[in-house]
């Protein structure tokens, strides 16, 4: 996040919200500097970091391969911002992560981007296209307000425009087919606050029967296979004896269950 703060008033805020890990660029003048935090349930390794970005290569508990971050604040001032997307440009010359980017662009990608004031600059527009094709991006879809800055004016003299954006490549959209943007509520802000969520879809792993040694030594569980398996099972010879097997699986896992259900339970309190 960008932001005027000092480092020391950051740490406290960052200790009452509870996260266990900070970088900072501190506000130089009459610019802001740059925060970046994090908890322990993830690796974040900052590679880089500038008045106008973090780049870092993320890591996260389920999954096998890291990912690039680049947390960007651009520039206000358009020559400055040009040389700033040469920057990312670079980035994208030499990266090989799926990459995703993130933060305030300052810049709107349409005229439906804006409401009130002048109309966006389409020369501007079109240089910040041509970063989006060069770095392999697209624009993450988002759910939430349209518009992620705002003047705070009233009436005709109010200003909104949506210079925050998630931009990720393909690779990195593979990797998070199921993530979502949401564009929070301002507070305390004239930018609204992005959240990207990682939801992940993870496969199951299928259930894999094994008949435990323990069982046969207990004189039950002679009892409890001779019950299932005598059961009687209409169909052909083969489609009886599957589900013979499938039942006496059922019940020796809901006998097991009653019967040694409490070992785990004996192992921990020793």
């Amino acid at each position: 996040m960008e932001t005027k703060n000092k480092r020391d008033s950051l740490e406290r805020i960052r200790r009452r919200l509870r996260f266990n890990n900070s970088s900072y660029v501190e506000p130089e003048g009459l610019s802001g500097g740059l925060a970046l935090w994090w908890t322990d349930e993830v690796t974040v390794d900052v590679r880089f970091k500038s008045k106008n970005l973090f780049r870092c290569i993320v890591n996260l508990p389920f999954l096998s391969s890291p990912f690039l971050a680049t947390f960007v604040y651009a520039p206000p001032v358009w020559n400055h911002r040009l040389v700033f997307w040469n920057e990312l440009r670079n980035i994208a010359g030499e990266n090989r992560y799926p990459w995703l980017c993130v933060g305030d662009l300052n810049e709107c990608g349409s005229q439906a981007e804006k409401q009130g004031g002048n109309l966006c600059s389409r020369s501007r527009m079109e240089h910040f296209h041509s970063l989006v094709t060069d770095c392999e991006f697209m624009d993450l879809e988002f759910k939430g307000p349209s518009y992620t800055w705002s003047n705070n004016q009233e009436g005709e003299s109010n200003i909104r425009i949506r210079l925050d954006r998630a931009l990720a490549t393909v690779d990195w959209r593979n990797l998070f087919p199921l993530a979502q943007v949401i564009h929070e509520t301002r507070v305390g802000s004239d930018h609204c606050p992005l959240l990207v969520m990682f939801k992940v879809h993870l496969k199951r792993v299928p259930f894999q029967f094994k008949f435990e040694s323990k069982w046969s030594t207990h004189p039950e569980c002679g009892q409890v296979v001779s019950r299932a398996w005598d059961e009687t099972q209409s169909g052909s010879a083969l489609y009886g004896l599957v589900q013979k097997m499938k039942r006496c699986k059922r019940e020796l896992l809901k006998w097991s269950k009653l019967v040694f259900g409490k070992d785990k339970l004996k192992l921990k309190l020793l």
